[in-house]
């Protein structure tokens, strides 16, 4: 079983428990702590409830628009190699 990693975001500690691995957890925190920062850098957010949701929409934003890049790119992926299918007969 996988063992706690405590991290810091926003200035609060979390423990964390993950298959992914310590440095996983540590990055993807240290991520979201830089989100969040931008977050409450570029406005008026009062919360840090307020700048974690924002956070969230941005990083699911992020994650939506690389979901799609990727559908993308198999399908160009799959085009090509029915066009060399084709050619090769």
């Amino acid at each position: 079983m996988p063992q706690p990693v405590e991290v810091v975001i926003m200035g609060q500690t979390f423990s964390v428990t993950s298959d992914d691995g310590e440095e996983h957890v540590r990055e993807v925190a240290a991520y979201v702590d830089r989100t969040m920062r931008e977050i409450t850098t570029r406005g008026k957010v009062v919360s840090s409830f307020t700048a974690a949701v924002l956070a969230a929409l941005n990083i699911a934003s992020e994650w939506h628009k690389l979901r799609r890049n990727v559908a993308d790119m198999d399908a160009a992926i799959e085009r090509l190699a029915d066009r060399l299918a084709t050619a090769g007969n």
